[in-house]
């Protein structure tokens, strides 16, 4: 009992401390406001009226802060100050309406005072107003479901970066809107925002990668054009030594002419394979700043509700992109690491852990799956695994899946899995193996798996693949090259 007393004079204590705090803060705000208004300095005291009446709506209190939002628009009009001449305090006392409507739960009236706050950002024509109002927006029509018009605006905020090729200020300022999105506290803004940043990311890498290919191929086209021209000149001035012994000078001028040439390509082709030691590092810098990205969301979102399934799936796919890119990023397989494996054994272990994953009536069948093998049997197995997953995920009750080994030659073979379930729409067959090949919803999958497993086949020096000839199901080959 007397525990009980304790806690509840705690309580009670705790309350009147923060609502002492919250008085002291309101009066704060109210003595700046009461000072700006007097020195005519309207910005700050839309942002001070902003405040002040946060903490009414914290109270509960939303008839008190409209009133203090109208009151600072009544003083602008009898002072003739309008939204034309200065429209940063009209921008943000709507937005402060705008906020208290969100609290309230009236998206209708929220959304009115939005358009309003659209007429003054533009009259307003500012970057931070602009980029407040656009997050704003986005961060509205995400909750309300509209995901192709929040998708429009972080579309826009990124644009006028890109206008300038300012990749490094679009980079940052995608983070700054992730970091935002956390700190609201808003799973589904984290979500769009960190997908639309992965996918913006990959379409600059094709982008510079496309330049620097251009420049390359001009090069190469250049040096071609010009031995061609040299190689010319040669082999005329080489026919003329036959009828004019006096020309054996000029031959070794020649000579001379195509040694310096050769130099010159040599020097070429170095630049070439510098410019592409630079491209691999900037592919490694883009796995790396992924793995960062990743590193840097997880404390973020660990502070999310856990139990939100947006929370949850969002964990996953940070998840698979940090393993994709740790594959994308480590070194060829060493051949030190193979070692000699019993497909047997490899095939009865993967069939025990598949068969109960299996739906009513579908039956796994292990063909020609005897012999030995020197290969990673880790990453096979991983790789495996993924597809007897897949396949179990997709075929119907009554349906077959099929793991079978075949001997391609002295050091090649093959791993082939094949169900009869729905099959892979013409259309997708392509780019199944590429990451962020297509927008799409996490929420129906990441997409990442198949990536990852050709990644890990072509550090062994194999690939996956599908087979074309099989429309009706899919199967899937696994090539690898043994010592």
């Amino acid at each position: 009992m007397r525990r009980l007393i304790c806690a509840v004079i705690t309580m009670t204590l705790a309350t009147i401390m923060a609502m002492a705090d919250s008085q002291a803060d309101f009066s704060r705000f109210i003595k700046s406001y009461n000072q700006q208004v007097a020195s005519r300095q309207y910005l700050p005291a839309a942002k001070s009226v902003a405040q002040a009446a946060r903490i009414c709506a914290d109270a509960k209190n939303y008839d008190g802060a409209f009133k203090l939002i109208s009151g600072l628009d009544k003083i602008m009009t009898e002072r003739g100050v309008s939204s034309d001449s200065l429209p940063q305090p009209y921008y943000y006392n709507a937005r402060t309406r705008y906020s208290l409507y969100r609290r309230m739960g009236n998206n209708s009236q929220a959304e009115a005072w939005l358009k309003k706050m659209s007429t003054y950002a533009k009259e307003s024509n500012t970057p931070a107003i602009t980029n407040d109002m656009l997050f704003t927006e986005a961060q509205f029509y995400y909750a309300t479901g509209r995901t192709q018009l929040g998708d429009r605006c972080i579309a826009r905020l990124i644009k006028q970066y890109e206008t300038d090729n300012d990749y490094k200020a679009a980079d940052t300022a995608y983070q700054k809107l992730i970091s935002r999105a956390v700190s609201s506290n808003d799973a589904r803004l984290v979500g769009h925002t960190y997908e639309s940043y992965i996918r913006w990311s990959d379409s600059i890498e094709a982008i510079n990668a496309d330049t620097e290919l251009g420049k390359v191929k001009h090069e190469m086209a250049q040096s071609e054009a010009e031995v061609a021209k040299k190689q010319s000149t040669i082999n005329s001035r080489t026919s003329l030594m036959i009828v004019f012994i006096t020309l054996f000078v000029i031959a070794v001028a020649a000579l001379a002419l195509g040694a310096i040439l050769y130099q010159r390509i040599r020097v070429k082709n170095r630049h070439i394979r510098l410019m592409k030691e630079e491209a691999d590092m900037r592919s490694a810098a883009k796995s790396a700043m992924l793995q960062n990205m990743s590193s840097t969301m997880e404390p973020a979102l660990d502070r999310l509700n856990p139990e939100d399934p947006a929370v949850q799936t969002l964990k996953g796919y940070v998840r698979k992109v940090e393993e994709l890119s740790a594959v994308d990023s480590s070194p060829a397989v060493d051949p030190s690491r193979l070692e000699e494996v019993n497909i047997e054994s490899l095939a009865n272990e993967l069939a025990g852990d598949t068969r109960p994953k299996l739906r009513k009536g579908v039956t796994l069948h292990l063909d020609g799956t005897r012999g030995f093998i020197r290969m990673d049997r880790q990453d096979v197995k991983r790789i495996l695994s993924h597809l007897l997953d897949n396949a179990a995920r997709f075929t119907p009750e009554g349906g077959r899946i099929t793991l079978a080994y075949r001997k391609r030659g002295a050091n090649s073979h093959q791993f082939v899995v094949t169900d009869n379930g729905p099959g892979i729409p013409a259309g997708e067959r392509d780019g199944i193996f590429k990451a962020f090949n297509s927008a799409h919803d996490i929420n129906e999958g990441d997409r990442l798996g198949l990536p990852i497993c050709a990644l890990r086949a072509e550090k062994m020096g194999g690939s996956l693949s599908l087979d074309p000839e099989v429309t009706k199901g899919t199967s899937f080959i696994l090539s690898l090259k043994s010592a």
